[in-house]
């Protein structure tokens, strides 16, 4: 065998299984969209997620219709406004009878106090786990951990997450028990998003710890306004920011207008 054949027979193997590589991505059709404030779905093959999305009672979302209708995990991280909606919740239920919810004790009492039924009661699990303790959960498709944060005088979970895939990261509040989140990044290290609240974004040593911890393909970042919230503008702007959040492989993102979405 020649040289020559050598290395054109190299070259065509690396450029086959470059292919192959963006292939596989093209057809994981994994993407992560904001709704707003701080809600997002995330769109996998297995079926759909929404974390914090469901804030309106008379939108698409809650009816389950389109894309929605997919929905198999619903996450709910505590009970502001802006973070959840009883109403919408319980209509997307009844709705879509493949969607499992996950929520605080506190959450639970407000959909009670909304009306559920018994009937949806079998597709609700309540967690908020001690301080320094991961809960684990399946569910579908998914299965992961929750994790207790402080928040505002509220009951508040975040959570790491892995389907088929891809693996995920909800950081929703003040990290206040490090050992805890430890934990979370040896059971996540190299996951493919961090979806984190303002706290993480302040200083670039909180950017530095999400990188150590999770190893992160992306770092996500939508809260109340996405790009022109008060800690995008504080902080030099969303392109600023996102230059800040660039760490190796690490990629960030702030969302601006409701269902961008960026395929992961």
């Amino acid at each position: 065998m020649s040289m020559a054949y050598s290395i054109i027979s190299f070259f065509l193997g690396t450029l086959f299984l470059w292919g192959q590589g963006i292939a596989k991505e093209q057809e994981s059709g994994n993407r992560v969209n904001w709704i707003e404030n701080s809600g997002f779905y995330i769109d996998t093959p297995q079926g759909g997620i929404l974390i914090d999305a469901l804030l309106n009672p008379d939108d698409e979302i809650a009816r389950a219709e389109g894309v929605f209708s997919k929905v198999k995990l619903i996450f709910i991280s505590h009970v502001h406004g802006n973070h959840f909606n009883a109403t919408a919740v319980l209509k997307h239920l009844r709705a879509n009878k493949e969607a499992h919810v996950i929520l605080t004790p506190e959450a639970y009492k407000v959909l009670q106090d909304k009306g559920l039924s018994t009937s949806l009661k079998s597709r609700i699990s309540i967690s908020y786990p001690e301080e320094n303790a991961l809960e684990p959960f399946q569910s579908g498709p998914f299965s992961g951990h929750i994790l207790r944060f402080n928040h505002s005088g509220v009951e508040n979970i975040g959570l790491g997450l892995r389907g088929k895939e891809m693996g995920l990261v909800y950081l929703n509040g003040g990290v206040t028990h490090k050992e805890v989140l430890g934990k979370l990044g040896e059971r996540y290290g190299k996951t493919d998003l961090v979806i984190a609240n303002k706290w993480p974004l302040v200083r670039a040593h909180y950017i530095d710890s999400i990188k150590t911890l999770f190893s992160p393909r992306w770092i996500l970042m939508a809260h109340h306004s996405g790009r022109t919230d008060n800690i995008v503008t504080q902080n030099g702007g969303a392109d600023a920011m996102e230059k800040a959040m660039q760490r190796g492989i690490t990629k960030g993102k702030i969302f601006g207008k409701r269902m961008e979405s960026i395929a992961f």
